[in-house]
């Protein structure tokens, strides 16, 4: 059985290349769903496991090999070495832990993406998901919970003519990916208006637990999402050595989606801002009304305290001591300030 390594820093030591699966799940068993895409001729297959004589298709099929799971590395490493998988890049596919990137070695294309989704616990989340294109051959690498191509899936049996080619279908993978962006940052914006109504609304304030959590996903969303725009824009403008200048329009309009999400990004790391900002004021807020309330009761008690304290000392020659009306004078004189007072303090609005 393959060494797991649960941390990067667990590799330390290691040559440069050496494939350790890091951070994968091994209870999780993989699927392999390979479609064979030809014109007029598609073939989807769902597979525990590949066959020896998986790569027995001809040169003028386009093999999408989606592997979903990494516990099953006896498959996964039959597809490096049918395909002469360079050891870096065999490596940075089993890191699931790894940064976005796009690196090319030979005649191989490597891209590397982290998939944004919220976990259970509503917090936002990220998975690795790499793509791998060599020859007429793409690869795609994911955690098999969430399915990252099933709007590809679903209308791969239609492709034909130009759809058909490698790069193509890289693309479209690459597009449907960029798209499953929209849902959770949409998802992050909704929260963050949710709070700020809340905010505005009577001067309340939100939880510790609450604010850490939207300026974690917001950083999360802008880790993610921000160096897309560098390997989308080199597609777009330098198309590398393994897309074809038909494509150029395609990936100019996938850089607009991906400006557009980091311009999202922005507007949530902002509005992240902003309520904290809102969160502190309105905290001052309240703490200032319970300090006046607390001075304007100091200040009716004062002279009332001021005459209970004269009145308390009890000596032998105070006139008022044997009057019979004299407690009941105190009392009303007492009552009269404190009116006066309170009718004082509103008329400033004070209370």
């Amino acid at each position: 059985m393959d060494t797991v390594a649960n941390k990067i820093s667990e590799t330390a030591g290691l040559a440069p290349g050496v494939a350790i699966p890091i951070g994968i799940d091994e209870t999780s068993p993989s699927k392999f769903i390979v479609c064979a895409i030809k014109e007029g001729d598609v073939q989807v297959e769902r597979l525990g496991s590949l066959p020896e004589d998986f790569a027995a298709f001809s040169q003028d099929t386009t093999v999408w090999i989606d592997v979903q799971g990494y516990a099953g590395l006896i498959s996964i490493k039959r597809i490096f070495k049918t395909l002469d998988v360079h050891p870096l890049l065999q490596a940075d596919i089993l890191n699931t832990k790894n940064r976005t990137s796009m690196e090319m070695l030979g005649k191989t294309l490597f891209i590397n993406f982290n998939r944004l989704f919220y976990a259970a616990n509503n917090r936002l989340r990220k998975e690795n998901v790499s793509f791998l294109m060599k020859n007429n051959y793409v690869i795609t690498f994911h955690n098999g919970e969430r399915d990252s191509f099933a709007g590809v899936r679903k209308r791969v049996t239609a492709f034909k003519g130009r759809q058909t080619k490698p790069d193509y279908v890289l693309y479209t993978l690459l597009d449907n990916f960029v798209d499953n962006y929209y849902e959770p940052l949409e998802k992050l914006s909704a929260n963050i208006e949710k709070s700020e109504k809340h905010l505005l609304a009577d001067d309340n304030i939100i939880d510790r637990p609450t604010l850490a959590a939207l300026r974690h996903d917001s950083a999360m969303a802008r880790h993610v999402i921000w160096p897309l725009k560098n390997i989308i824009t080199k597609a777009a403008e330098d198309r590398t050595d393994f897309f074809a200048d038909d494509l150029a329009p395609y990936f100019y309009d996938l850089r607009d989606h991906v400006y557009q999400l980091d311009e999202v990004c922005d507007m949530t790391e902002e509005n992240v801002i902003t309520i904290v900002q809102l969160n502190m004021d309105n905290m001052n807020n309240k703490t200032n009304e319970i300090m006046k309330t607390l001075g304007l009761i100091s200040t009716i008690f004062l002279p009332l305290t001021f005459i209970a304290g004269v009145y308390g000392m009890n000596f032998k020659f105070m006139p008022e001591l044997e009057s019979r009306w004299g407690y009941p004078f105190v009392i009303a004189l007492m009552a009269l300030i404190a009116l006066l007072l309170y009718k004082s303090f509103k008329n400033r609005h004070w209370v």
